[in-house]
C-alpha cells in the first residue's frame, strides 16, 4: 500500500493500540502509526499513518485540537476521567448558565497547565502513569497553552457539556477540575469525543463497524470479534482477501501532500523529479521561506520530498 492516511473514529473501550493493531492486521500493511493517543473512554479521530506516512508525522500540523467534553460535576478522581476512583467530592455548583458562560471566558487565551499523574509524560525516562499507578507523587513543570475557545452545549447543575479548542498538549482531564472548581465544586471528564485533531476531521473518518464489514461482511459480528484480536477467540471470523479490504478502505485514504497542505510548495518539472528520485540536488526553497524553514517539493499531485533551507543550502529532510 502507497504512503497514506487513514483517519479511525475510535470507539469507546478499546485502546489506540487496539486500532493500530486492527488496521495493521486487516489490511497488511507493516507499518502503522497514530499521530495522538486517544484514552479507552474517548472516542472520535484517531488519524493513522499508514506506510512511509509514518515518516510523515513528525511535519504534520496538528497544533488545533477540538474536543466535546462533558463534565461530571461534584467530584474529581485521580485519573480525572471516568475510569479512576474519586479523590475530593464537592457541592454541586449553584451557578446560572450566564455565570457559567462567564467562567468559561475566563479560562481562553495562553495559561499554563501541568501534565495529569495518569498521562505517557515522562520523568526520568520512565511516564508518569508508572509512578501513579505505584501510589508514588512525582512533580512535573507545568506546560504553556492556549485555549482558544470554550462554548458551553449542555448545562443542568450535574454536568456541563464544553466544545473545547486548544492547542496540542491540552489535557481537557486536567481543565475539567479546572473548571468545576472555578464554579465552586469539583470535576472530572465523563465523556469525550475529539472531532478534529489538525487536518484530520470527524466527517472524514472510517469506523471500526465499517471496518469489519469490509473484513467480515457476512459474519453478523461487531468489530470487537471481527478485529480486535484478545475478543476473536480460536475459531476466528474469516476475513475477506486483504487486497479487497484494501480496495475498499481507499476511498477514505488521504493522500500525505493533503494532510501537509501547510507547508510552502516547490513544484518541479518530470525532468527535475527523475533526477531528485536518482538522488540528484534539491531544488531551493520558494521565495518566502527562511533558514530552519520546511517545504514540500511536488510534481503534479505526487509528493517527492519534504525540505529544509538551511544557511548552506537546501537538505532533504524526509522522502515522501
Amino acid at each position: 500500500m502507497n504512503a497514506a492516511f487513514l483517519v479511525i473514529d475510535k470507539p469507546v473501550g478499546i485502546t489506540s493500540h487496539d486500532v493500530v493493531a486492527a488496521v495493521r492486521a486487516v489490511l497488511g500493511v507493516e507499518k502503522v502509526g497514530h499521530t495522538g493517543t486517544l484514552d479507552p473512554f474517548a472516542t472520535g479521530v484517531l488519524p493513522l499513518a499508514l506506510g512511509g506516512a509514518t515518516r510523515l508525522i513528525q511535519f504534520l500540523d496538528e497544533s488545533l485540537k477540538v474536543y466535546d467534553a462533558t463534565i461530571a460535576l461534584g467530584s474529581c478522581t485521580d485519573t480525572g476521567d471516568p475510569t479512576g476512583k474519586t479523590t475530593r467530592e464537592a457541592p454541586l455548583p449553584t451557578a446560572s448558565r450566564e455565570e457559567v458562560e462567564v467562567v468559561l471566558q475566563s479560562f481562553l487565551g495562553p495559561r499554563m497547565q501541568k501534565p495529569p499523574a495518569y498521562s505517557a509524560v515522562k520523568k526520568a525516562g520512565k511516564p508518569l502513569y508508572e509512578y501513579a499507578r505505584k501510589g508514588e507523587i512525582v512533580e512535573v513543570d507545568a506546560r504553556p497553552i492556549t485555549i482558544h475557545d470554550l462554548q458551553l452545549i449542555e448545562y443542568d447543575g450535574k454536568s456541563l457539556r464544553v466544545r473545547l479548542s486548544c492547542t496540542r498538549g491540552t489535557y481537557a482531564r486536567v481543565l475539567a477540575d479546572e473548571i468545576a472548581t472555578a464554579l465552586g465544586s469539583a470535576g472530572h471528564l465523563s465523556a469525550l469525543q475529539r472531532p478534529r485533531s489538525g487536518p484530520f476531521m470527524l466527517e472524514d473518518s472510517l469506523s471500526l463497524d465499517q471496518l469489519s464489514k469490509f473484513a467480515a461482511p457476512d459474519s453478523g459480528k461487531g468489530f470487537h470479534e471481527v478485529l480486535i484480536a484478545r475478543n476473536r477467540g480460536p475459531e476466528r471470523i474469516s476475513w475477506h482477501p486483504r487486497e479487497e479490504v484494501r480496495d475498499l478502505v481507499k476511498t477514505w485514504l488521504k493522500r500525505p501532500l493533503d494532510v501537509l497542505s501547510h507547508l510552502p510548495l516547490r513544484d518541479v518539472t518530470r525532468g527535475q523529479a527523475d533526477v531528485l528520485k536518482r538522488g540528484g540536488p534539491i531544488p531551493p526553497p520558494p521565495a518566502g521561506v527562511p533558514f530552519g524553514g520546511k517545504y514540500a517539493i511536488v510534481f503534479g499531485d505526487e509528493l517527492l520530498a519534504v525540505a529544509e533551507s538551511t544557511p548552506k543550502g537546501p537538505k532533504t529532510v524526509r522522502l515522501g
